[in-house]
C-alpha cells in the first residue's frame, strides 16, 4: 500500500476536483489514489511527480501557494515533515516521458 502525502493538512489522494455532471442535480469529481501520487524526501528536497490536473487544482484552490515565499506544511504518513517552499515546477513533455507535473519543495529553515 502506498503512503499519503498531505500538503497543510490536506491530503493529496483526497482532494477532490469538480467535474461537469452528464445529469441535472448530479454532482460529480475526481480525485486519485495514492499510487497516482509519488514522491521521494531527500534531505530538504521533497519531489512530487503527480497527474496534471492535480497539479492545477492544488493552485486553483491555494493548496499551493502562488508566492514562491510562502511555505506549505508537509506530512508524510500522518508524520509532519516540515515548511517547505515551492522552487520549481516542470510539465510532462517529450517522447516516452512521464505525463506527471513535477513539482519540486525545499525545506525552510
Amino acid at each position: 500500500m502506498a503512503t499519503g502525502i498531505a500538503i497543510n493538512g490536506q491530503k493529496l489522494h483526497e482532494v477532490r476536483m469538480p467535474m461537469e455532471s452528464h445529469y441535472k442535480g448530479v454532482v460529480s469529481s475526481l480525485c486519485y489514489p495514492k499510487e497516482r501520487i509519488r514522491f521521494s524526501l531527500e534531505g530538504n528536497m521533497l519531489r512530487l511527480a503527480i497527474p496534471p490536473l492535480l497539479g492545477m487544482e492544488l493552485y486553483r484552490s491555494g493548496l499551493l501557494p502562488q508566492n514562491p515565499e510562502c511555505p506549505v506544511r508537509i506530512a508524510i504518513g500522518g508524520r509532519p515533515k516540515g515548511q517547505f517552499t515551492v522552487v520549481d515546477v516542470r510539465y510532462p513533455g517529450g517522447v516516452g516521458s512521464s505525463d506527471d507535473v513535477m513539482i519540486t519543495l525545499t525545506r525552510r529553515g
